[in-house]
C-alpha cells in the first residue's frame, strides 16, 4: 500500500550522470564541473588554513622548546621542528596538487562554455 511504484519509468528521463546522448549535455557536464569547482575551492580553503595553523603550532613548539627546554638535548627541538616541517611540506605539496587541479578544471569550464555558446 505504502510502497507504490511511480507510474513514470526513470530510464525513460534523461540524468546528469548518464552519458552524453541528450541536447545539455554540455550544459550538464558545466555545472557538474562548476560543482566541483566550488568544492575544490572549500578545500583548498581549509587545507590552507590547516597548513598556517601548523606553521603557528612550529612557531609554538620552538617557543616551548626555547623557554623550558634548557635542560633537553637541543637535538630533541631539531627533531621535532624537522618532523613537524617534513609535515608542513606534505600539506604544502597537497596544495600544490589541488591548484593545479582547479587550474585544470578551470580550463575545462571554459572550454565547455565555449562549446554551450558554439552551439547555441
Amino acid at each position: 500500500m505504502f510502497a507504490k511504484r511511480s507510474r513514470r519509468r526513470s530510464d525513460l528521463f534523461d540524468s546528469r550522470f548518464r552519458d552524453g546522448r541528450g541536447g545539455d549535455f554540455p550544459l550538464r557536464q558545466y555545472l557538474r564541473c562548476k560543482e566541483e569547482f566550488t568544492g575544490g575551492v572549500v578545500h583548498l580553503l581549509v587545507q590552507a588554513l590547516f597548513a598556517a595553523m601548523l606553521v603557528l603550532f612550529g612557531r609554538t613548539l620552538n617557543n616551548l622548546f626555547l623557554r623550558h627546554g634548557a635542560d633537553l638535548n637541543p637535538a630533541y627541538r631539531w627533531l621535532a621542528l624537522a618532523l613537524l616541517g617534513i609535515f608542513i611540506l606534505s600539506v604544502l605539496r597537497r596544495l600544490y596538487y589541488k591548484v593545479k587541479e582547479l587550474r585544470d578544471l578551470r580550463r575545462e569550464m571554459a572550454l565547455l562554455d565555449r562549446e554551450m555558446r558554439g552551439s547555441s
